[in-house]
């Protein structure tokens, strides 16, 4: 099984990274091939997402098609990122708009979405300064664009969705214990 685990943190310090790591040692110890792509390395840099008309959008990009063939590649897509002003990191949506197409990540069937990426699943790790309780008041509906809007819509099936919630109120035990359920998330998959 070969996992895919996609960051989008721009300090290489970010504890995103530390998040990917402890998810890929899990899948690693328990046996898998490990790929981790950090969106912000300049070899992973893509325009962003631009065209006058669709077909353009069919136009060669050797860029695409190598991210493309790492999706396809991987039985187990992980996204790690932070969570800015309700969102994902604008390189990690970009990352999205020109990678999951349709016709490649999904289509459409008697007006019907299908989600092509199925087969593999899906797990996203957030990190998130604000305390819980503001998170399920505020940012509750951005869970439900990763599970419902990308995650199924592709096709994935949904394995984990984990949030560090207050992360800069945090402890190193607290980080610690966050870390470690993502080891064993990635060890048990």
């Amino acid at each position: 099984m070969k996992s895919l685990i996609i960051t989008a943190h721009p300090s290489s310090t970010g504890f995103t990274h530390k998040i990917a790591e402890a998810y890929k040692k899990g899948r690693e110890d328990a046996g898998h091939e490990v790929e981790i792509l950090d969106l912000y390395k300049p070899e992973n840099r893509q325009d962003f997402l631009t065209y006058e008309e669709k077909s353009d959008m069919a136009k060669p990009d050797p860029l695409r098609e190598a991210m493309q063939a790492k999706i396809t590649s991987a039985d187990d897509i992980v996204f790690v990122h932070p969570l800015w002003w309700v969102s994902m990191p604008a390189i990690m949506k970009n990352f999205l708009d020109v990678n999951f197409a349709a016709h490649f990540a999904f289509k459409y069937v008697n007006k019907r979405p299908v989600g092509m990426l199925q087969g593999k699943t899906g797990s996203v790790f957030i990190t998130c300064d604000s305390p819980k309780w503001l998170y399920m008041f505020i940012a509750m509906p951005f869970e439900t664009i990763w599970r419902l809007a990308i995650i199924r819509f592709c096709g994935l099936k949904g394995k984990a969705f984990k949030v560090l919630y207050g992360k800069v109120f945090s402890t190193p035990e607290r980080d610690q214990k966050f870390l470690d359920m993502v080891y064993r998330i990635g060890k048990n998959l």
